[in-house]
């Protein structure tokens, strides 16, 4: 390695800890403004500004190695109680920080720091200690370098993996931690996703070699008995005795192949499960490596609000919660972005100014909380201020001076300033003003394909929402058949699967609607949503998927119900305009493309073509016979779903549980004739309910049939000995199979 490269290593390096210790800063000196004579939070900035000496002699940037000598030196005045840290103290060192980070973006980017903020603070700081921290000395400052919380806003799209080539991911190990560029971490991850995408291919192929091996025992077992027939006859007719000879060869041939057959699936089977083990190690572990704290997200956050706030003249602290929450960097990223924009707001149009607050009871100083908790398999993210909530009529007048249709619904109103160019302010400020703040959010937030919402309560506060997936590598989706077309819809949108027949399907302000435990739904066609997809007339009880986005709800019509898996999502190298309802596309384990849908678009579309999204309907034959009975029984409340709609599409009746406990209740409060039931559950596992169902009196001869995961022989085994009548893997799950399995045992 040349110094022209080891400078350039040393010098992202030296980036890197900049970035790292100017947090620290930021911390320290919010926690020393609150108490001045906390001698530790002291100690630790001297540690900052040595340690980012040291490191910036070592890459020769020598106005940061001054700037942090001059800056040990204010300290030290502190330190020896010759100088107290007052107002302007204070803003002298927040200004130092914001320089530090200005001067870590210039080196990133390649320019110079001669005439930069950190130039301007170094002549500051070398001014005589009775000019150090004059009012024009920290003006000049503050001037030179701007605040930190605006200049962390990204401009880069967060979720694109070369969003910030010079970006790492400290991973921490038992003997100390190592640096490594995200880059790096991003092209592993996309080949772990070639890897998932193998891995679904290969699981499918144990399943075609038994097909094949079943078959060519068929045909064995048939030439067996047409051979022995033909060689009697041949045998009798006098024939050549190798003739004979040579039809008893092809039977040994096909006893042959049905071996071999037979060795090959039992060989891909086991082969198909070392590689899907060794796939989700893999990939769990690279996932894990790209996986932050949430806290990384907020870094920037107390310090906006203090800057807000000052620049206000109000009082307001930042609370934040869930900090150990782990999401993926790109996730971060583009939390990061609209977390600074959703916490300035909160302060500059909610947080009202400190005796304003106490006259209407409240603390002068005003709260603005950030918390993320997981909920199911997506990130919740809130900010939530105790200002005075959202000014609908206010909203309304700028509405009207701008020339925008009003709505009339107060939730309408609100969502206006999403679209941008709306503000209540009659002036921009530095801060806010120009109506591009919540625009800014919802673009961030879709860009980690999150939903942005808001609720509020007058002169109680405001609280702005962000569900979205905790990575954007892979998702868990539902696969449905439209057409011959496969389209993937992501489980986080999810509400139910439900099957309805026509004659449940309402009108109601001139579009169908559905009715649900939840109120009525609006129903759409997804075919006529997704043109050119063939859209088929309803007849009989169709497969419904239940949207859910934010708080509007959307029931789509498909054709199937296929299954749920996991996929890697890929962009689609068209315009987004020319497929404004996709996010992407996957490639299954069958070689098929399947479109991933985008269900926010979706919702927001289907809802706004009212009676446009409708169905096709057709006359609906006769009920038929009594329907059998089925008890479902599965601790995931997608799988569980998933057999109910394919059980009720084929006239079956219905009753779930959610573990074995729960599905032993069900089966003697209800009685039913077929119990279908997972292995791996809380409480009472599948193994354990067939046992209990067998050793019953009343419920012995109910036929059991067992869909999991566990696949080996020894599972397999072990469920057929506690009484199984069939014993179906999830992996290679086929609803045609099941149903046939059904039909079969209840005759």
């Amino acid at each position: 390695m040349d110094k022209q490269q080891l400078a350039a290593r040393l010098l992202v390096t030296f980036l890197g800890e900049l970035d790292e210790q100017v947090g620290t800063m930021n911390a320290d000196l919010l926690a020393l403004e609150s108490a001045p004579h906390d001698a530790a939070r002291l100690k630790s900035l001297f540690r900052v500004a040595h340690t980012l000496k040291g490191a910036a002699r070592a890459v020769d940037v020598g106005i940061v190695e001054q700037t942090c000598h001059e800056l040990e030196a204010l300290l030290a005045e502190v330190r020896d109680g010759t100088r107290d840290l007052g107002p302007d103290e204070f803003a002298l060192l927040f200004s130092a920080a914001d320089a530090l980070a200005d001067a870590g973006r210039r080196l990133r980017s390649g320019q110079g720091l001669e005439g930069s903020a950190i130039a301007a603070l170094r002549e500051t700081l070398r001014a005589t200690p009775s000019e150090r921290v004059t009012g024009s000395a920290v003006r000049s400052a503050r001037h030179a370098a701007p605040s930190s919380a605006a200049a962390e806003r990204p401009t880069a799209n967060p979720a694109a993996p070369d969003a910030a080539p010079h970006a790492s991911i400290t991973i921490d190990r038992s003997d100390g931690q190592v640096r490594v560029q995200g880059e790096k971490l991003d092209a592993v991850l996309a080949s772990t996703g070639q890897l998932l995408i193998a891995e679904s291919r290969v699981a499918s192929r144990p399943a075609e070699l038994a097909a094949l091996r079943d078959f060519a025992a068929g045909w064995a077992s048939e030439w067996g008995r047409t051979g022995r027939r033909l060689s009697r006859a041949l045998e009798q007719s006098g024939a050549p005795a190798g003739l004979t000879r040579s039809l008893g060869s092809v039977e040994a041939n096909l006893r042959r192949i049905v071996h071999e057959t037979n060795r090959l699936a039992t060989s891909a089977a086991g082969d198909a499960r070392v590689l899907a083990q060794v796939t989700d190690e893999v990939s769990d572990r690279v996932r894990g490596l790209r996986m932050r704290p949430f806290a990384e997200a907020c870094e920037a956050l107390p310090r906006a609000t203090r800057d807000v706030a000052t620049a206000g003249g109000k009082e307001a602290r930042c609370e934040i919660a869930g900090r150990d929450v782990q999401a993926d960097r790109a996730v971060l990223d583009g939390l990061r972005e609209a977390l600074l924009h959703l916490v300035r707001n909160a302060v500059d149009h909610g947080i009202e100014p400190p005796d304003t607050r106490e006259r209407v009871g409240k603390p002068r100083e005003g709260v603005v909380a950030v918390a993320a908790a997981m909920r199911g398999d997506r990130i919740v993210v809130t900010v939530t201020d105790d200002g005075a909530g959202m000014d609908v009529q206010a909203m309304r007048d700028q509405l009207e001076r701008t020339g925008i249709p009003v709505p009339a619904a107060e939730r309408d109103v609100v969502n206006a300033l999403f679209a941008g160019g709306v503000s209540t302010r009659t002036e921009a400020t530095t801060i806010s003003g120009r109506g591009v703040g919540l625009d800014i959010v919802r673009a961030a937030a879709a860009r980690i394909r999150g939903h942005l919402d808001v609720t509020w309560e007058a002169g109680r506060g405001t609280t702005f929402s962000i569900e979205c997936p905790p990575t954007l590598a892979t998702i868990r989706a539902l696969l449905v058949g439209i057409g011959p077309q496969t389209v993937a819809i992501p489980t986080i949108h999810i509400a139910r699967l439900i099957h309805v027949s026509p004659d449940a399907i309402k009108r109601a302000e001139g579009r169908e609607v559905i009715a649900t435990p939840d109120g009525p739904v609006p129903l759409a066609s997804l075919a006529r949503l997704l043109p050119p997809l063939v859209e088929r007339p309803v007849t009989g009880k169709v497969p419904v998927v239940i949207l859910l986005v934010g708080d509007r709800r959307l029931a789509v019509v498909v054709d199937d119900l296929i299954a749920e898996e996991e996929i890697v999502l890929r962009p689609l190298n068209v315009g987004r305009a020319s497929l404004p309802y996709l996010s992407g596309a996957t490639l299954l384990g069958s070689g098929r493309v399947a479109l991933v849908l985008d269900p926010p678009a979706i919702v927001a579309a289907a809802l706004g073509l009212g009676a446009g999204a409708g169905l096709t309907l057709a006359d609906t034959a006769a009920e038929g016979p009594a329907k059998r009975r089925i008890l479902v029984v599965d601790d995931s409340i997608t799988t569980r779903t998933l057999e109910q709609s394919i059980l009720e599409a084929a006239g079956y009746e219905v009753v779930t549980a959610a573990d074995g406990v729960a599905g032993w209740k069900a089966l003697q409060e209800n009685g039913v004739d077929l119990v279908v039931a997972d292995v791996e559950m809380p409480r009472m596992d599948g193994l354990a309910l067939c046992e209990a169902i067998r050793g019953s009196k009343r419920f012995k001869a109910t036929p059991v049939v067992l869909v999991t995961a566990l696949e080996t022989a020894e599972h397999r085994a072990r469920g057929f000995d506690v009484g199984a009548d069939a014993y179906l893997a999830k992996s290679s799950f086929d609803q045609q199979n099941l149903l046939d399995t059904l039909a079969q045992l209840l005759g």
